[in-house]
């Protein structure tokens, strides 16, 4: 057994680092990217740093190892950033969890790039570190000093970014070639968003800040595993009823890729969201829960956080649903159709690994095959 002997690298910087790096991946040319770059960037092995071999390991994924020291380094890292956001944390065991879930998929996202072949070499990653420091009105010598102010190398700075950069590529190869958008689902959409009105009956320009709770099914769910989900979901509904906190419910339990983030999605028009949850969200109040949405993924709580752009009164405003450009719709389902069919594929992935949790005494130590 290969054993990982990587500190862990470039764990949620800062807010404006990922905010920075969104921009630079959605630019390259090297693939077509929609949103996950962000939730990716901030998870994941990196090069520097060698693990004590009195260290615990907490989990076994496939030929790699993740270590004690590793997940507290994420955790704290994690726990920074949610009281930035003021995100309320979660309790330690779940905090673990989430972050460990996190770290196993990244290191899966990497060997599975490498086992394809997938390389970024210095040409390409110079030229993105570049456009990167371009796009944010930054020059080289500022970008390396935000970096290093938050106390990571520029040398594993580089290294983070190379390696998102291989993972987008397998986004690309894996699912993003496989994308076809006709102009009947052009043409469907445009219809379906002319018709639409949202809860203030304001134009298509109209943006929704949305965050989501997610209980996952697993691929090929039993009966009784479906079952056990729902009663999950319906337990979270009924906190959330109660007056519990979304964003630290979502830090706990959802297995979203934001769920760190208190399963913030950001801000989308009605063209942006998830197909299932259009009709939901267009149906709240700033504030307001959805009810369980079923999808191939498992159950969603929707939570409506806020809404602008609404108040438009010009007539061409109140149309303008009706003339959106079909370059923007094509791309905006090319984006939600990516999202969707990479969360699946990243399922797979991870249904498929060995993976051995020996996280104690949080955990109990267990295998899947």
């Amino acid at each position: 057994m290969a054993i990982n002997r990587s500190a862990i690298s470039l764990l949620l910087l800062m807010t404006r680092m990922n905010k920075l790096l969104f921009p630079l991946l959605l630019s390259l040319p090297l693939c077509t990217l929609p949103i996950a770059g962000q939730a990716q960037l901030v998870f994941g092995p990196g090069t520097e740093g060698t693990a004590s071999t009195l260290d615990t390991i907490v989990a076994v994924v496939n030929d790699d190892v993740i270590t004690h020291r590793e997940l507290n380094t994420a955790i704290a890292l994690v726990e920074r950033q949610m009281r930035q956001n003021k995100v309320q944390i979660p309790p330690r065991a779940d905090l673990e969890t989430q972050v460990l879930e996190r770290l196993i998929l990244s290191q899966l996202e990497l060997r599975t790039a490498e086992r394809n072949g997938i390389t970024v070499d210095d040409t390409t990653l110079n030229t993105a570190i570049d456009n990167l420091a371009r796009r944010n009105n930054m020059s080289l010598t500022q970008l390396r000093q935000t970096v290093e102010k938050d106390g990571i190398s520029f040398a594993k700075f580089r290294d983070d970014v190379r390696r998102e950069l291989m993972v987008a590529r397998l986004r690309q190869k894996a699912v993003d070639s496989q994308i076809q958008i006709s102009d009947q689902d052009v043409e469907s959409l445009q219809t379906q968003l002319a018709g639409q009105i949202n809860p203030a009956g304001s134009s298509g320009s109209t943006e929704y800040h949305i965050a989501q709770i997610l209980i996952a099914v697993p691929e090929g769910a039993s009966p009784e595993q479906i079952a056990t989900a729902k009663r999950q979901a319906e337990n979270v509904l009924a906190q959330l009823g109660q007056g519990g906190d979304f964003g630290r419910l979502a830090a706990s339990v959802s297995a979203g890729q934001q769920a760190l983030e208190g399963g913030d999605l950001g801000w989308r028009r009605v063209d942006q969201l998830p197909t299932l949850f259009a009709d939901a969200v267009l149906k709240l109040q700033p504030g307001q829960v959805s009810q369980l949405i079923r999808s191939p993924s498992g159950f969603h709580i929707v939570k409506l956080l806020d809404v602008r752009g609404s108040n438009d009164p010009r007539p061409e405003a109140q149309t303008a649903t009706a003339d959106i450009e079909r370059t923007r719709i094509r791309e905006a389902l090319f984006r939600r159709r990516s999202d969707e069919e990479w969360e699946q594929w990243l399922r797979r992935l991870r249904d498929e690994a060995y993976v051995e949790i020996r996280l104690q005494p949080a955990r109990s130590a267990t295998a899947t095959p």
